[in-house]
């Protein structure tokens, strides 16, 4: 469960030394990156899902940025409450007066405030970018930290580049912060540039030279080599016990150490790290699809932990060992990170062995004329949407006709304005009669669910999207993949169209044909289960 160890009141080091602070800035360096830009009522809405996963302390932002950083820090600060073990609130500083003040603005309503103060120390920085001396750099750095030692309950302290930073100076900084009133020392890796062995000798040298028991050192890791995950665990391993990451790793240029990455490698290797969080990873896929929905980018199939290919297997070995135990393929179970199952995925180049097996996993016993009307219908429905899971099987597996035309959209017509969308559809009903339906909504997919929710007679709504265009062909433009929860069950649509609204749609209805197919399947076996069991009371 998350903060399941207490703070020390006058310093923000754990009182389990085993005990790593996750430090999440999703919403300051994520959100500054290009593409993952956040309005207000966004960065509020994953704040509290930030709270809820239980991460220690929030980078809600950069306060002197703009009017509207400091106002969404402020808005976070104010209406995410925490508890007496709830979240630190951190804004980034630079090593200026006014952004300081802007910073205390901003955090003045926050249980306990946190300044994130920053200054350049490597040679390319200090010549490049600052035109400072060393003894420029050091004085400036111990100004600004005495300066906020004065306003806030922490203070954090990044010499930034300083995995490119001389190490005498990185020592001579640290030593000089620490004694203006600096706790916590992050030592980032600005430009993803070091490797694992170094940056723990750098992490191993500092902490035994400062030797504070009071200080916690930090590690903050971009991505650029792909190594911001295994840069941040051997900083972990060296000593430092707070990791500085972001919800999918998104950051600036390729990105931060991965928060879900980072924590589930230090849950499932006790053994080599021996080191724990705070975080509620059941949470974890969750606050994923948050932050994608909200940024508007979709987290690739292949991402570690929460991408959806992290519990999909396709290959037939690996099904076969996933069918006799779980652990021959999985390292982590999906619950543990709040997945909803593994899926056993099949595609068009899938044979008829491998279809009968699946079905007979799923608890279906095929004949051959049963099979065969699966294996036509399998084909074409892989043809249409690629990979066919397990829960995509049992709906062709259910269907009365294998052989029927399942796309039930004849024709859409949108009149959009500048606030609202009036859509009609043509649909066609089981019986071949026309059926048109019409509604309203922000969007065309909006009004899509309300017209379709109208056509089947069930209540419905999305839980998740993916809807992605990938060319300009009417039969496959455009691939929508559509959560449908129907009646607390979450039934997975896909369609193909010529644009995202017809992709959209097509998805939708699958959604629906899934519920309505799937359900009578569901009463039909208890209708059987219950005249077994009451032959069986007569008998």
């Amino acid at each position: 469960m998350p903060h399941n160890t207490p703070f020390s009141p006058l310093t923000p080091v754990p009182l389990d030394p085993a005990r790593v602070v996750i430090f999440d800035t999703s919403l300051r360096d994520g959100e500054q990156a290009p593409g993952f830009s956040l309005k207000v009522k966004d960065k509020l809405l994953m704040a509290h899902a930030l709270k809820d996963l239980g991460v220690d302390v929030i980078e809600a932002g950069f306060a002197a940025a703009s009017p509207g950083d400091e106002e969404a820090i402020f808005t976070i600060a104010k209406e995410v409450i925490a508890g007496a073990t709830g979240p630190t609130f951190c804004s980034l500083a630079r090593a200026l007066e006014s952004d300081i003040e802007a910073a205390a603005r901003a955090l003045s309503p926050a249980r306990r405030r946190r300044c994130h103060l920053f200054l350049a120390t490597s040679p390319i920085h200090r010549e490049a970018k600052l035109k400072k001396t060393r003894t420029q750099v050091l004085e400036i750095a111990a100004k600004a930290v005495a300066s906020a030692s004065k306003i806030f309950d922490e203070v954090e302290f990044s010499p930034e580049d300083a995995m490119r930073t001389e190490p005498d100076f990185l020592y001579e900084v640290t030593e000089a912060v620490i004694e203006q009133g600096a706790r916590i020392i992050n030592l980032p890796d600005t430009v993803g540039y070091t490797t694992p062995v170094e940056i723990h000798n750098i992490f191993s040298d500092l902490i035994r030279r400062i030797n504070r028991k009071d200080v916690i050192f930090s590690a903050h890791c971009h991505n650029d080599l792909g190594l911001a995950v295994a840069n941040s665990l051997s900083a972990l391993q060296a000593g430092a016990r707070q990791v500085e990451c972001s919800i999918n790793g998104i950051g600036e240029r390729a990105g931060n150490c991965a928060l879900e990455e980072i924590v589930m490698a230090l849950r499932t290797r006790p053994d080599v790290f021996g080191l724990s969080t705070g975080i509620d990873t059941k949470r974890l896929s969750k606050t994923s699809r948050l932050l994608a929905r909200a940024t508007g980018s979709i987290v690739m199939r292949n991402k570690a932990v929460v991408g959806k290919n992290a519990f999909a297997h396709e290959s037939g070995i690996h099904q076969h060992g996933m069918l006799n135990d779980a652990r021959t393929y999985e390292i982590i179970r999906p619950e543990d990170v709040g997945a909803e199952k593994s899926n056993m995925v099949l595609g068009k180049h899938s044979g008829r062995h491998a279809i009968a097996k699946q079905a007979e996993a799923l608890g279906f016993d095929l004949d051959e004329l049963a099979l065969g009307d699966l294996f036509t219908s399998f084909k074409r429905r892989a043809d249409e949407i690629g990979e066919i899971d397990e829960f995509e099987l049992k709906s062709l597996i259910t269907r009365t006709n294998s052989d029927k035309d399942d796309d039930r959209i004849q024709s859409v017509i949108c009149e959009v304005t500048h606030d609202r969308v009036l859509l009609t559809l043509d649909l066609v009903r089981d019986n071949g009669q026309p059926l048109t339906v019409q509604a309203e909504g922000i969007t065309a997919l909006e009004a899509g669910l309300t017209a379709l929710i109208e056509a089947y007679q069930i209540e419905a709504k999305v839980v998740d999207t993916e809807i992605l265009q990938a060319g300009f062909g009417f039969e496959g433009g455009a691939l929508a993949d559509i959560a449908l929860q129907v009646k607390g069950v979450v039934y997975n649509g896909r369609g193909r169209g010529p644009d995202p609204v017809w992709a959209g749609l097509r998805a939708l209805c699958d959604g629906f044909e899934k519920s309505v197919f799937l359900a009578s399947r569901a009463r039909e076996a208890a209708q059987s289960e219950t005249k077994t069991t009451i032959g069986t009371e007569i008998e």
